[in-house]
């Protein structure tokens, strides 16, 4: 009975395990491959407050962003840049920025060309390293002397005697590379924040314009790196599948046997409860010097035991179990054969 219950145990958690491997493998190698999407957007801006020259007209300072100056009351601009980036995923890397000053003497109505384009740089390059951050932020502060670009395109003009349409572009460009810290997918930064001020010797209406790129940027990976994963569990799949029918098979078939052999044995124990007082169990028994007097029941056995008084002997075993009882030279005995109960038992079924 025990080594039955041990061996039950055995085919219940050796099922339970198959089945949750399979279960397993079959999402991995059955489940929808889908690529991976890594993104990054970007939101930034500039502001900037223009500062005026001592005037009798204007009672603050300086004037707010998104106005029409007066660009000979110009004293300087104070301006911020802020960039800002997000990621869809943890990235590390680095991004690189300065900022630049450009003038720009166009031609009146022109659209193909300039008179002359001059660059200064306004700062030192800049490195911010980034790690395992899904989003990064910089803030550039610069006071725009427009005096100072404002002569010398008046200098310009002047000495050549031109008519132009004159700007100085003041811009933080924005560079760099980072990796995605999960699959180390490179992703490229190139970002360009500007203002443009209107430059002129004479006392005209200006306004200052601001651009910001804003970029969006999407990269998709293909999930091919997984495809000999899916691939192999889908052979695992198969394996465990064909593993889990053997199994449950012999379990069916031990659950088969293994009640019939309870029956066999179930009469035997009824049995000997049932009569414990009269029964004895013996090892082994040697027939040979008796006359072996075969009984149908075990209650003829029980009539002759009423008649002689002699002990019931009992030997087991797997196939057949005996009960007899020796008088003389007699044997008395009793038979059960597992065989003839199991094919009893179908029977009745």
């Amino acid at each position: 009975m025990r080594m039955n219950r041990i061996r039950k145990r055995r085919f219940i958690a050796t099922l339970i395990i198959l089945f949750v491997l399979g279960f397993v493998f079959f999402s991995v190698g059955f489940k929808k491959c889908e690529n991976v999407t890594y993104t990054y957007k970007e939101n930034n801006s500039v502001n900037y407050r223009v500062f005026l020259k001592p005037n009798n007209f204007f009672d603050t300072p300086y004037l707010e962003k998104d106005k029409t100056y007066i660009t000979s009351l110009i004293d300087y601009i104070d301006s911020d840049f802020k960039y800002n980036i997000y990621f869809n995923e943890n990235v590390s890397g680095t991004l690189n920025y300065k900022l630049y000053a450009e003038i720009k003497a166009d031609k009146n109505n022109n659209d193909i060309g300039n008179y002359w384009t001059k660059k200064f740089e306004l700062t030192t390059a800049e490195t911010n390293n980034i790690q395992s951050k899904n989003s990064h932020e910089i803030n550039v502060n610069n006071k725009i002397d427009y005096n100072k670009y404002n002569d010398l395109l008046n200098s310009f003009i002047k000495e050549y005697g031109l008519q132009t349409e004159s700007t100085l572009k003041v811009y933080m460009e924005v560079t760099g590379n980072v990796t995605v810290d999960s699959t180390n997918e490179n992703m490229d930064i190139n970002s360009e924040l500007s203002l443009t001020i209107p430059l002129s010797k004479q006392a005209v209406e200006g306004k200052i314009e601001t651009q910001s790129d804003n970029n969006a940027k999407e990269i998709v990976r293909k999930n091919q790196e997984v495809e000999p994963y899916r691939n192999l569990a889908r052979v695992l799949f198969v394996i465990v599948v064909v593993m889990f029918v053997h199994n449950l098979f012999r379990y069916a078939v031990f659950l088969a046997h293994k009640n019939n052999h309870l029956n066999y044995r179930d009469r035997i124990k009824k049995l000997n409860a049932d009569y414990e007082d009269l029964i004895t169990k013996v090892k082994n028994m040697n027939t040979n010097d008796f006359a072996i007097i075969d009984v149908e029941t075990f209650d003829d056995l029980i009539n002759v035991y009423a008649s002689v008084r002699e002990p019931i002997n009992f030997l087991y075993g797997n196939d057949e179990s005996k009960y007899f009882i020796i008088k003389g030279n007699t044997c008395y005995m009793y038979t059960i054969v597992k065989e003839e109960i199991n094919n009893h038992e179908k029977h009745k079924k």
